[in-house]
Protein backbone atom coordinates (compact mmCIF):
# COMPACT_ATOMS: atom_id res chain seq x y z
CA UNK A 1 0.00 0.00 0.00
CA UNK A 2 1.22 3.45 -1.40
CA UNK A 3 -0.38 5.60 0.98
CA UNK A 4 -3.95 5.75 2.56
CA UNK A 5 -5.37 8.52 4.20
CA UNK A 6 -7.62 11.29 5.55
CA UNK A 7 -7.64 14.87 5.42
CA UNK A 8 -9.83 17.00 7.18
CA UNK A 9 -9.34 21.14 7.58
CA UNK A 10 -5.65 20.91 7.35
CA UNK A 11 -5.10 17.75 9.17
CA UNK A 12 -4.17 14.36 7.88
CA UNK A 13 -3.85 11.23 9.58
CA UNK A 14 -3.04 7.61 7.64
CA UNK A 15 -0.16 6.31 6.00
CA UNK A 16 1.41 8.76 3.94
CA UNK A 17 5.21 10.25 2.96
CA UNK A 18 6.94 12.79 5.45
CA UNK A 19 8.32 15.90 4.50
CA UNK A 20 11.68 14.12 4.61
CA UNK A 21 10.83 12.13 1.33
CA UNK A 22 11.34 15.34 -0.92
CA UNK A 23 14.66 16.15 -2.79
CA UNK A 24 15.99 17.41 -5.60
CA UNK A 25 15.15 16.68 -8.96
CA UNK A 26 17.96 14.55 -9.73
CA UNK A 27 19.04 11.05 -8.50
CA UNK A 28 22.35 12.00 -6.58
CA UNK A 29 21.11 13.60 -3.69
CA UNK A 30 20.86 11.29 -0.37
CA UNK A 31 19.37 14.15 2.01
CA UNK A 32 16.17 12.00 3.17
CA UNK A 33 15.22 9.36 5.53
CA UNK A 34 15.75 5.39 4.56
CA UNK A 35 11.92 5.33 4.95
CA UNK A 36 10.05 7.70 4.40
CA UNK A 37 6.72 6.29 4.45
CA UNK A 38 4.85 6.53 7.51
CA UNK A 39 1.72 6.06 10.07
CA UNK A 40 1.31 9.66 11.13
CA UNK A 41 -0.85 12.57 12.43
CA UNK A 42 -0.14 15.68 10.73
CA UNK A 43 -1.47 19.76 10.63
CA UNK A 44 -0.17 21.78 7.97
CA UNK A 45 -1.45 25.11 7.26
CA UNK A 46 -1.29 26.91 3.90
CA UNK A 47 -1.66 30.19 2.62
CA UNK A 48 -0.89 30.44 -1.24
CA UNK A 49 2.75 29.18 -1.91
CA UNK A 50 3.86 29.00 1.81
CA UNK A 51 3.00 26.58 4.04
CA UNK A 52 4.13 25.13 7.59
CA UNK A 53 2.99 21.92 9.31
CA UNK A 54 4.06 19.59 12.52
CA UNK A 55 3.77 15.37 12.39
CA UNK A 56 3.96 12.74 15.35
CA UNK A 57 5.20 10.12 12.75
CA UNK A 58 5.15 6.51 14.08
CA UNK A 59 9.11 5.35 13.32
CA UNK A 60 8.47 1.57 12.87
CA UNK A 61 10.73 0.89 10.17
CA UNK A 62 13.06 3.74 10.94
CA UNK A 63 16.74 3.06 12.04
CA UNK A 64 17.45 2.29 15.46
CA UNK A 65 21.46 2.55 17.33
CA UNK A 66 23.45 0.20 18.85
CA UNK A 67 26.57 -1.68 19.07
CA UNK A 68 29.20 -3.08 16.36
CA UNK A 69 31.04 -5.64 17.31
CA UNK A 70 33.74 -7.95 15.99
CA UNK A 71 31.27 -11.25 14.63
CA UNK A 72 32.50 -14.79 15.26
CA UNK A 73 33.58 -15.41 11.40
CA UNK A 74 36.73 -13.52 10.85
CA UNK A 75 35.90 -9.75 8.84
CA UNK A 76 32.42 -9.98 10.14
CA UNK A 77 30.60 -7.69 12.90
CA UNK A 78 27.76 -8.38 15.16
CA UNK A 79 24.80 -5.73 15.42
CA UNK A 80 23.33 -5.36 19.41
CA UNK A 81 20.79 -2.77 19.59
CA UNK A 82 20.06 -0.11 22.42
CA UNK A 83 16.30 -0.62 21.57
CA UNK A 84 14.00 -1.90 18.75
CA UNK A 85 11.25 -0.91 16.87
CA UNK A 86 8.10 0.42 17.09
CA UNK A 87 9.64 3.84 17.76
CA UNK A 88 7.92 7.58 17.49
CA UNK A 89 9.17 10.93 16.15
CA UNK A 90 8.04 14.60 15.98
CA UNK A 91 9.02 16.63 12.70
CA UNK A 92 7.96 19.91 11.12
CA UNK A 93 8.13 21.16 7.64
CA UNK A 94 8.32 24.93 6.72
CA UNK A 95 8.26 26.17 2.95
CA UNK A 96 7.20 28.02 -0.41
CA UNK A 97 7.99 29.60 -3.62
CA UNK A 98 8.88 33.43 -4.59
CA UNK A 99 9.23 34.07 -8.00
CA UNK A 100 11.74 31.95 -9.33
CA UNK A 101 12.93 30.92 -6.07
CA UNK A 102 11.66 28.01 -3.92
CA UNK A 103 12.62 26.59 -0.89
CA UNK A 104 11.98 24.34 1.74
CA UNK A 105 13.34 23.48 5.95
CA UNK A 106 12.62 20.24 7.27
CA UNK A 107 13.44 18.91 10.91
CA UNK A 108 12.09 15.52 13.08
CA UNK A 109 13.64 14.43 16.77
CA UNK A 110 13.87 10.45 16.64
CA UNK A 111 12.96 9.82 20.59
CA UNK A 112 13.88 6.64 21.23
CA UNK A 113 17.09 7.51 19.70
CA UNK A 114 17.13 10.49 21.23
CA UNK A 115 18.53 12.61 18.13
CA UNK A 116 17.42 14.74 15.48
CA UNK A 117 18.32 16.21 12.09
CA UNK A 118 17.72 19.25 10.22
CA UNK A 119 17.66 20.07 6.18
CA UNK A 120 17.19 22.87 4.17
CA UNK A 121 17.25 22.91 0.34
CA UNK A 122 16.38 25.29 -2.31
CA UNK A 123 15.85 25.85 -6.03
CA UNK A 124 16.39 28.68 -7.88
CA UNK A 125 15.69 29.48 -11.99
CA UNK A 126 18.82 30.20 -13.73
CA UNK A 127 19.45 30.04 -17.47
CA UNK A 128 18.37 27.44 -19.12
CA UNK A 129 18.01 25.10 -16.08
CA UNK A 130 17.60 25.04 -11.90
CA UNK A 131 19.96 25.31 -9.59
CA UNK A 132 19.40 22.94 -6.71
CA UNK A 133 21.13 23.28 -2.97
CA UNK A 134 20.53 21.44 -0.06
CA UNK A 135 22.25 20.87 3.44
CA UNK A 136 21.71 18.71 6.38
CA UNK A 137 22.74 18.10 9.52
CA UNK A 138 22.43 15.07 12.07
CA UNK A 139 23.33 15.19 15.94
CA UNK A 140 23.36 11.45 15.81
CA UNK A 141 22.16 7.95 13.33
CA UNK A 142 18.43 8.20 13.66
CA UNK A 143 15.67 7.76 11.59
CA UNK A 144 15.00 10.76 9.79
CA UNK A 145 18.40 11.35 8.80
CA UNK A 146 21.46 8.94 9.83
CA UNK A 147 23.78 8.35 6.07
CA UNK A 148 26.48 11.50 7.93
CA UNK A 149 26.87 14.16 10.41
CA UNK A 150 26.18 16.33 7.98
CA UNK A 151 26.18 16.83 4.02
CA UNK A 152 25.57 19.50 1.14
CA UNK A 153 24.21 18.91 -2.28
CA UNK A 154 24.30 20.62 -5.37
CA UNK A 155 22.92 20.13 -9.15
CA UNK A 156 21.71 21.77 -12.05
CA UNK A 157 18.79 20.61 -13.69
CA UNK A 158 19.23 21.57 -17.24
CA UNK A 159 16.20 21.64 -19.84
CA UNK A 160 17.71 20.69 -22.75
CA UNK A 161 14.76 20.35 -24.71
CA UNK A 162 11.15 20.19 -24.18
CA UNK A 163 11.56 16.62 -23.97
CA UNK A 164 15.09 16.30 -22.66
CA UNK A 165 16.54 17.12 -19.16
CA UNK A 166 19.94 16.47 -18.06
CA UNK A 167 20.93 16.98 -14.65
CA UNK A 168 24.62 16.60 -13.25
CA UNK A 169 24.79 16.68 -9.18
CA UNK A 170 27.43 16.67 -6.53
CA UNK A 171 27.50 15.53 -3.05
CA UNK A 172 29.98 16.20 0.30
CA UNK A 173 28.90 13.72 3.22
CA UNK A 174 31.05 14.64 6.95
CA UNK A 175 31.90 11.67 9.00
CA UNK A 176 29.80 9.41 6.95
CA UNK A 177 28.24 5.79 7.65
CA UNK A 178 25.90 5.08 4.57
CA UNK A 179 22.32 3.18 4.66
CA UNK A 180 20.73 0.16 6.74
CA UNK A 181 18.76 0.46 9.51
CA UNK A 182 21.00 -1.01 12.04
CA UNK A 183 23.05 2.59 12.93
CA UNK A 184 26.37 2.95 15.78
CA UNK A 185 25.13 5.68 18.29
CA UNK A 186 27.30 8.25 16.96
CA UNK A 187 29.18 9.49 14.17
CA UNK A 188 32.97 9.37 15.33
CA UNK A 189 36.13 7.88 14.34
CA UNK A 190 34.38 7.94 10.78
CA UNK A 191 35.80 9.24 7.44
CA UNK A 192 34.39 11.90 4.73
CA UNK A 193 32.73 11.24 1.45
CA UNK A 194 32.09 12.19 -2.31
CA UNK A 195 29.45 11.19 -4.43
CA UNK A 196 28.89 12.61 -8.30
CA UNK A 197 26.28 11.50 -10.96
CA UNK A 198 24.09 12.32 -13.61
CA UNK A 199 20.43 11.55 -14.46
CA UNK A 200 18.78 12.00 -17.54
CA UNK A 201 15.05 12.25 -18.47
CA UNK A 202 13.19 12.22 -21.40
CA UNK A 203 10.01 12.37 -22.76
CA UNK A 204 9.74 9.72 -25.66
CA UNK A 205 5.89 10.72 -26.25
CA UNK A 206 2.89 12.00 -24.42
CA UNK A 207 3.17 10.23 -20.57
CA UNK A 208 5.40 8.14 -21.46
CA UNK A 209 9.27 8.62 -20.20
CA UNK A 210 12.84 6.91 -20.07
CA UNK A 211 15.44 7.71 -17.02
CA UNK A 212 18.72 6.98 -17.03
CA UNK A 213 20.79 7.30 -13.87
CA UNK A 214 24.68 6.78 -13.13
CA UNK A 215 26.46 7.41 -9.62
CA UNK A 216 29.39 7.58 -8.39
CA UNK A 217 30.52 7.32 -4.38
CA UNK A 218 34.05 7.68 -2.74
CA UNK A 219 34.20 6.94 0.76
CA UNK A 220 37.04 7.47 3.03
CA UNK A 221 36.49 4.08 4.31
CA UNK A 222 36.10 2.19 1.78
CA UNK A 223 36.02 1.29 -1.87
CA UNK A 224 34.50 4.12 -4.42
CA UNK A 225 31.53 2.24 -6.51
CA UNK A 226 29.80 3.17 -9.52
CA UNK A 227 25.76 1.93 -9.38
CA UNK A 228 22.97 2.99 -11.88
CA UNK A 229 19.94 2.41 -13.74
CA UNK A 230 17.85 2.67 -16.77
CA UNK A 231 13.94 2.91 -16.90
CA UNK A 232 10.67 3.42 -18.43
CA UNK A 233 7.96 5.02 -16.98
CA UNK A 234 4.02 5.54 -17.65
CA UNK A 235 2.15 7.99 -16.33
CA UNK A 236 -1.65 7.58 -16.06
Amino acid sequence: LDSAYLDVAGFRAGLFYSWWDDGLSGETDDIGSVVTLHNSIRYQYESGTFYAGLSVDELEDGVYQGTFTPGVIPGTTDFTADDGPNNVGVAFGVGGKAGAFSYQVTGGWDVDNEDGAIRAMGTVDIGPGTLGLAGVYSSGPNSYYSSAEWAIAAEYAIKATDKLKITPGVQYYGNYFGGGTEVPEDFDGLGDAWKAGLTVDYQIVDNFYAKASVQWLDPEDGDDTTTGYFRLQRSF
